[in-house]
Formats: C-alpha cells, sequence, structure tokens
C-alpha cells in the first residue's frame, strides 16, 4: 500500500507514467494537486497536469505551491490514501481531506469522470514510486 511509508515520494518518472495513462472525455485546460505537510520534505509539493482534448500532455512534479485555473490541496497522506482506493476522491472533499482552492466545486463537478482516471492511472503507475535518497 502506498501510505504505509512516509518515505516515498512521487517521482517526476512516476507523474509522466500517470500523465500517460489519462484520458477522459472531459478534461480542464490545466490542474494543479498540491501536496500538504509531506513528510520529509520542507514545503508543499505540487502534481501539475495540463490537458488537451481529454488527453494528459504534460505533468509536472514541482516544488512548492503551484496554482492552476482549478487546484485542489490535500494532505499527502489523504493523497496517498485517494491513490490506494481508501478513500474516495468524492468523500474526501465534504470531509474537508480534499479541498478546492482555486474554481468551484460546481466547475469541477463536470470532471469527475477525469478525478477517476487520475485515480486509476496512480494507481496503475504505482511501481514508480521511489524512494528519496
Amino acid at each position: 500500500m502506498l501510505s504505509r511509508s512516509s518515505e516515498f515520494r512521487p517521482t517526476q518518472a512516476w507523474l509522466t507514467e500517470v500523465c500517460r495513462g489519462i484520458s477522459a472525455d472531459k478534461a480542464p485546460p490545466e490542474l494543479s494537486v498540491v501536496a500538504t505537510d509531506v513528510p520529509g520534505e520542507p514545503g508543499d509539493i505540487t502534481l501539475y497536469f495540463r490537458f488537451e482534448g481529454g488527453r494528459c500532455v504534460e505533468a509536472r512534479l514541482l516544488q512548492g505551491r503551484a496554482t492552476s485555473r482549478y487546484t485542489l490541496s490535500a494532505r499527502y497522506e489523504d493523497l496517498l490514501k485517494i491513490m490506494e482506493g481508501s478513500l474516495s476522491p468524492f468523500a474526501a472533499v465534504p470531509l474537508g481531506r480534499l479541498k478546492v482552492e482555486r474554481g468551484t466545486l460546481g466547475e469541477l463537478a463536470e470532471y469527475m469522470p477525469l478525478a477517476l482516471e487520475i485515480v486509476e492511472a496512480a494507481r496503475r503507475s504505482a511501481r514508480m514510486f521511489s524512494a528519496n535518497p
């Protein structure tokens, strides 16, 4: 399971693999997911995605907090739980464990299938997780 060890971190290679696995009927031009309270990190990390025609065409792992038209944030451990399937992204919002920082929940509602695609792609690509040296 992804969250069993706080020593695991997403890598650029993992995020690129996640991006390759995302294809949805609808996607915003860009989406940022900010992870807070990352063990062993001095600050936040951001998973940035850019989409064209529903396909992910770029993904970047950024140090710090980066925003885009739509920005979500969550504690790192909660993001891992979402990716491993023990916390639904849809349940995480009303529980306050996944927050909409930019955009509105109403705007993001049309991208619900995309959220599931991202979670599934992250789960399929979990083998790309690596520990920081």
